[in-house]
């Protein structure tokens, strides 16, 4: 506990709890602090102070944020708790204040508190005996710099804060390599799971709730206004901001401010400022807000589809820019409409994707990100709608790994075309009967002569590295569950599912569910890449000599040119700079 806490609680009708920033200490809320205490005291109102000291100074710090969250809820158990024993009823009012990770920290304690709400289950650290009593007391969370999106490395940066912080990333790279732990900066960047599970779970906390007895659940609704930095030379501006799960905040500027210095309200050119703005939000009428209030955008965010009832997710794979997925998301739309539902689409891309970036987890890794990013994104733009999924090649790993990580992540019917995910993906802890009830029902389709997914990804499952597998080829070995349908053989190669003749199919499994089976298939696979993925290290030893014999004829051939050994050496790198052109690009 800070020296700047109050002691033990007193007579106060307020608790502020404030929650610094990531590297920084209790005493960096010092003038903040002392901010609060003026503007109550000015409105004749006793304020107590609880400043924890978190246990993130150090910037290889990797505590669980989760774990953090649940510490500070508990220490405002114990503060409510001590001041309601005084007799009058205990505090009346609980304000949050948080600097950039403390303002996430501030939102995910008050998430947590409130209660696990259908559709965003809390992480196994914050479940809860019940929703506190001091969560409907919750009057205002106010986030200075908030970086409610989480980070990521821009253009957004200096040059020599972009050197350090992708510097930064490969030793948090390293450390989860040797330690299997995340740094905790890592755990907050753009796309990672904390950051992504607190803004869905925001976002099903702000919708209307109903408690066990069918009444109205009041917990969720405290204002929340973000005081955004002038020139925030830490954060991009879309990451500071977040529109679609804060919507409805309340968005103050901070004169003369960027992402560290927005609490120095002592600051003897720009505190006044500082702090005007900052006492505004912590004790301004809902009025007198508004009348402040800025647009962090040109234009305010779309407003949300009431009408829609379905949401398709159509996700391409690697070498691929995705053209296709507009196609059959149009497909699904027209079989929807007949049956009087609204459909939307995500077929948004993540870029073009190489061979050699997809065989590294961590490029993989940040895809799933993506994904769920966008995720975030469609619901709160479709809150009423329930979402399904097709898939093509690392399209498929993006959502099985989503699966995984991301508990509040549900997609009503899947389908997967060339899948590079693992045969012995576990699919039983994500179906309704048989675990959380993420997904409904599953649609596989294995292609006759997939000889990407039979020789590439078939490897790392044999050799049993990382999380690549031969679903595409093979099959999942859980297909007799009833909830997983796969069709095979469909006759062609690794974008087999994908050819028009089988849009009208997928399109009718999406809306419909399992009861589709018309897809054309043949009896076998082709037994030229059958054969070879059986064991297919073969196919990459003989891929590896065939390198190595190419290798051998371009040294070979400037020797016959009368190179010398430097005219060999350059003929060499010139042909390793070309399979890495191969390997990256294509």
């Amino acid at each position: 506990m800070s020296l700047l806490s109050d002691r033990e609680p007193t007579t106060a009708d307020t608790l502020v709890v404030l929650l610094h920033a990531y590297t920084l200490s209790a005493a960096s809320m010092a003038s903040v602090a002392q901010a609060a205490r003026n503007a109550y005291a000015t409105q004749e109102k006793l304020v107590d102070l609880l400043v924890p000291e978190l246990p993130i100074r150090s910037i290889f710090s990797c505590v669980d944020p989760n774990v953090l969250t649940r510490g500070i809820i508990d220490l405002i158990d114990a503060w409510w708790e001590g001041r309601a024993r005084a007799g009058d009823g205990g505090y009346r009012r609980l304000v949050f204040v948080g600097h950039s990770l403390g303002a996430l920290l501030a939102r995910k304690a008050y998430v947590a508190a409130c209660g696990e709400r259908p559709g965003a289950p809390l992480e196994l650290p914050l479940r809860l005996s019940g929703p506190r009593a001091w969560t409907e007391r919750v009057g205002r969370i106010v986030l200075l710099a908030g970086m409610n999106r989480g980070w990521r490395i821009s253009h957004h940066l200096s040059i020599p804060k972009a050197i350090v912080w992708s510097f930064g990333v490969l030793v948090g790279r390293v450390m989860w390599a040797t330690m299997r732990k995340w740094p905790l900066i890592l755990t907050i960047r753009r796309g990672a799971e904390f950051v992504t599970q607190l803004r869905i779970q925001w976002i099903m906390l702000r919708r209307p709730a109903a408690d066990s007895n069918g009444s109205a659940d009041g917990r969720g609704r405290a204002l929340t206004i973000q005081l955004l930095g002038s020139v925030d030379d830490m954060v991009a501006p879309d990451d500071n901001v977040d529109l679609e799960a804060g919507r409805d905040f309340i968005y103050l500027d901070v004169p003369y401010s960027g992402h560290g210095n927005v609490i120095q309200m002592d600051d003897p050119r720009h505190g006044d400022g500082r702090r005007n703005v900052f006492q505004l939000a912590l004790t301004g009428s809902l009025d007198e807000l508004r009348a402040a209030a800025v647009l962090p955008e040109d234009s305010e965010p779309e407003p949300p589809r009431l009408d829609v009832t379905d949401v398709i997710f159509v996700i391409h794979g690697i070498r691929d820019l995705g053209y296709w997925t507009q196609k059959i998301a149009r497909r699904a739309k027209a079989i929807g409409t007949k049956k009087e539902r609204t459909f939307a689409t995500v077929t948004s891309t993540y870029g073009y994707l190489p061979m050699l970036p997809f065989l590294l987890p961590w490029q993989r890794r940040i895809k799933v990100e993506w994904l769920m990013d966008q995720y975030a994104e469609a619901l709160s733009l479709y809150p009423c709608a329930s979402f399904s999924f097709v898939g093509h090649s690392n399209g498929t790993y993006l959502l099985a790994r989503a699966l995984e990580i991301y508990p509040c992540c549900q997609f009503r019917h899947v389908v997967f075309a060339g899948s590079v995910v693992r045969r012995d993906y576990r699919w039983e802890r994500f179906l309704p009967e048989t675990g959380t009830g993420q997904v409904r029902a599953v649609l596989n389709l294995v292609a006759s002569r997939d000889w990407v997914v039979a020789w590439f990804p078939k490897l790392f499952q044999t050799l049993r590295l990382q999380d690549l597998g031969s679903a595409g080829h093979d099959g999942f070995e859980s297909g007799a569950l009833r909830w997983v349908r796969q069709i095979g053989f469909v006759e062609g190669a690794h974008s087999a599912a994908l050819r028009e003749d089988n849009w009208e199919a997928i399109s009718r499994f999406v809306v419909h569910g399992p009861e589709t089976n018309d897809i054309p298939v043949v009896r076998r696979r082709a037994a030229w890449v059958a054969i070879p993925g059986a064991f297919p290290p073969i196919v990459w030893a003989v891929g590896i000599a065939l390198i190595v014999l190419l290798g051998g004829l371009v040294r070979s051939a400037a020797v016959s040119l009368g190179a010398g050994d430097g005219g060999q050496a350059l003929a060499l790198a010139a042909y390793a700079f070309g399979l890495w052109l191969v390997a990256t690009r294509v």
